[in-house]
């Protein structure tokens, strides 16, 4: 190991789970009051729940019953829908708390290997439920709030190792917009658009002035975000802000059959080569070059690698298991 290297800068052991921007505990105001909200994963096997509802002070609820999204697990593959089509699958509280568990539990269990997210009905996500900032009694405490809630699966998506597709099923606007550029993969529907909307309401933009800089520029972005520009799908495939347009009927079984060869990769050296794409943002080359020694090495001791090398002087397919 490269001296000043430590594991705690570069994440990437199948068994090191990233601590989320918050840590084990964080402090939100709420009508003057603080709460302190620590955040509990609990291992319940024994008892077959896996779905939670985190509450205050620690304590762990009940199995999660979802009320804003759809969450299913089949061969691998997870999918998770925000259904809420009346407001255009709009986040608030309720439905980041439930993406955020959906995502946890995908971070958590070994058999997902791929995660799709996409939206139920005419929208894939509006961002910020509005009428809930117009109707607040204190606005720049809900917004501090709504920023939190929405952050949480924001910045799941971007440090967990398995990959997130988002399929752009209809309209992305705002944090919404953010939520699919937080995916490693985009595929959009060809009645796509595309819209940060902070500006028509007069708020600061958030998580886009993160993502979008780095998919189509600075100047791209600064544009983007000022204007309030609806783009449609194929500027958006043109601009590098999703990796294909395809046809509305066709997108989720493109989507997964995308998924599909992504599970049957070598899931730890993919999870590994996302924290590596991830760090390539912020690390100098002497600290990157070092990452990635580090990612190659324990790459050597996974069943995966053994297969691949065998595969190959077999003059076969490999196997891969996620091992």
């Amino acid at each position: 190991m490269a001296p000043g290297f430590s594991l705690k800068t570069f994440p990437g052991h199948r068994r090191m789970r990233c601590l989320d921007m918050f840590g084990t505990a964080f402090t939100t105001r709420r009508k003057s009051k603080i709460y302190n909200l620590k955040l509990t994963i609990a291992n319940v096997a024994a008892s077959g729940k896996k779905h939670f509802v985190v509450r205050q002070h620690g304590r762990v609820g009940e199995p999660m019953t979802y009320k804003s999204i759809e969450f299913e697990i089949t061969d691998g593959k997870a999918v998770i829908t925000l259904a809420t089509p009346d407001n255009m699958n709009a986040l608030d509280e309720t439905m980041s708390e439930e993406l955020d568990s959906a995502l946890t539990e995908c971070q958590e269990d070994d058999s997902v290997k791929v995660i799709i997210l996409t939206g139920k009905g005419k929208a894939f996500c509006a961002g910020g439920n509005v009428k809930a900032m117009a109707d607040a009694p204190d606005a720049e405490i809900f917004l501090e709030e709504l920023s939190g809630w929405i952050h949480r699966p924001v910045h799941r998506i971007q440090t967990m190792e398995k990959v997130v597709i988002a399929a752009v099923n209809g309209h992305a606007v705002g944090a919404g917009a953010a939520l699919a550029m937080a995916c490693d993969l985009r595929y959009a529907s060809k009645t796509a658009k595309f819209n940060m909307g902070f500006m028509k309401i007069g708020l600061a933009p958030g998580c886009g002035t993160y993502f979008l800089p780095k998919l189509v520029g600075k100047a791209k972005a600064s544009e983007l975000i000022y204007l309030s520009e609806t783009i449609d799908a194929d500027t958006a495939e043109k601009l590098g802000l999703v990796n294909h347009v395809l046809e509305p009927e066709k997108l989720m079984q493109e989507v997964m059959n995308i998924a599909e060869i992504i599970g049957k990769g070598p899931t730890l050296a993919i999870g590994r080569a996302k924290t590596l794409l991830r760090l390539s943002d912020s690390s100098r080359l002497e600290e990157h070059l070092a990452a990635e020694r580090h990612m190659i090495s324990i790459s050597g001791a996974t069943e995966d690698f053994r297969e691949g090398v065998t595969a190959f002087a077999e003059k076969r397919e490999p196997k891969f298991e996620g091992k």
